[in-house]
């Protein structure tokens, strides 16, 4: 039986001058009513009151001898649900579709797991048992982190706008270092794996039949630029300097640092001419399927171009073409904060993000294109007898 009552019943709880209204509680349904947000956190002590002396509750013969301790965090009605928090969190931070996807994924996962509470009920206890349940499904402990950091940037969202007034339950709950992320990450291509890609039976084919994914691989090697930044390609975005460099100019990237204007190597940019004229707006066939990003097609076609030229080392993906050109500055002595203009690396240092001034692109092309021209030698023979 529904039992409603007045805090007031029950003086010597409270002190009474700080009391300027009634607050009606229905113990049965968990229904709390305050007429403004100073009631409310009245209501909240008087509850914490309740909850420690509810011996002192009249009881009939229809209620039970034993009665549950209140708990807000989880009788709030008005708490969101964790889809309904995505919802709020995708219309005041937009994120690009494939991100969006996996966020809806993640939350799809564990809402389902945790059997749709509200976002006040889940601890912390309840994501050590999501994150034993993710690796139980033969997900790596990489795969656990990038989901529970998604849970993480909902929280803090949450409680950034008010959702919620409890501790982030994904907080500091990484199970990989900075240092094992680094370790465990995906590998950099040594010079001969690079120079087996392009002088494969499998690119000569591709370079007739399929120039799309051709001209990604040039361009990968020629950029250092990310899959995404690549397939989504414009021919408006090439670009020529007033020295006559031909570069790229990226206007979507995965942060802020990669926002930048990225030097091609005049070698390079001619064996992508032709391809490049041939085109009217967007550069590659490749289309967005089910949130995966443009670059998904091009990243598994790579998986078996590398099948076919026999590497066969682990964690080698077109990421590592990046990796590899990025290895290849350092190597010829170019330093951190003008490697990190050209990939679009984010700079921690202070000293270095705070004061020291980019190169304009000309400025930059001098820097890297000897580096590049050595790349280029590298796989120079497998690229003379192409028409891109």
């Amino acid at each position: 039986m529904s039992q409603k009552l007045n805090i007031e019943d029950f003086p010597h709880l409270l002190d009474r001058k700080s009391i300027q209204r009634k607050y009606e509680l229905d113990l049965s349904r968990g229904i709390l009513k305050a007429d403004d947000e100073e009631d409310h956190q009245r209501l909240l002590e008087a509850l914490e009151a309740l909850q420690s002396t509810r011996q002192h509750l009249p009881t009939t013969s229809h209620q039970k001898e034993h009665v549950e301790p209140l708990n807000f965090a989880t009788d709030d009605p008005t708490a969101l649900k964790l889809n309904e928090l995505l919802e709020k969190f995708l219309l005041l931070r937009p994120i690009k579709q494939g991100t969006a996807s996996h966020y809806r994924n993640c939350v799809a996962e564990l809402t389902q797991f945790l059997k749709n509470p509200p976002i006040t009920r889940i601890s912390q206890s309840d994501i050590t048992r999501y994150q034993e349940h993710i690796a139980s499904n033969g997900n790596s402990i990489r795969t656990v982190d990038n989901k529970i950091a998604v849970i993480r940037s909902l929280f803090n969202f949450a409680k950034k706008q008010g959702y919620t007034r409890y501790e982030n339950p994904a907080e500091n709950r990484a199970l990989l270092s900075k240092k094992e992320k680094l370790k465990g990450g995906y590998s950099i291509f040594e010079k001969e794996e690079i120079e087996k890609i392009f002088k494969s039976e499998f690119f000569k084919i591709q370079k007739e039949k399929d120039k799309d994914y051709t001209t990604c691989l040039i361009l990968a090697l020629a950029t250092g630029c990310r899959i995404g930044e690549i397939t989504n390609l414009k021919k408006e975005q090439f670009k020529l300097s007033e020295s006559g460099n031909n570069y790229i100019t990226i206007r979507d990237s995965k942060t802020l640092a990669g926002i930048r204007e990225v030097p091609i190597h005049p070698m390079f940019y001619k064996r992508i001419e032709n391809y490049l004229n041939s085109k009217n707006d967007k550069l590659f066939k490749y289309a967005e399927i089910d949130g995966r990003g443009t670059g998904n097609a091009v990243g598994k076609k790579f998986a078996r171009h590398l099948e076919k030229s026999g590497i066969t080392r682990e964690k080698l993906v077109f990421h590592s073409l990046r990796k590899f050109v990025n290895n290849e500055l350092m190597r010829n002595k170019v330093s951190l904060e003008h490697r990190s203009q050209f990939i679009g690396h984010e700079l921690e240092n202070v000293n270095i993000a705070t004061y020291t001034e980019q190169l304009n692109i000309d400025e930059l092309a001098d820097v890297v294109f000897p580096t590049f021209e050595k790349i280029f030698n590298l796989i120079r023979p497998h690229l003379l007898k192409t028409a891109f």
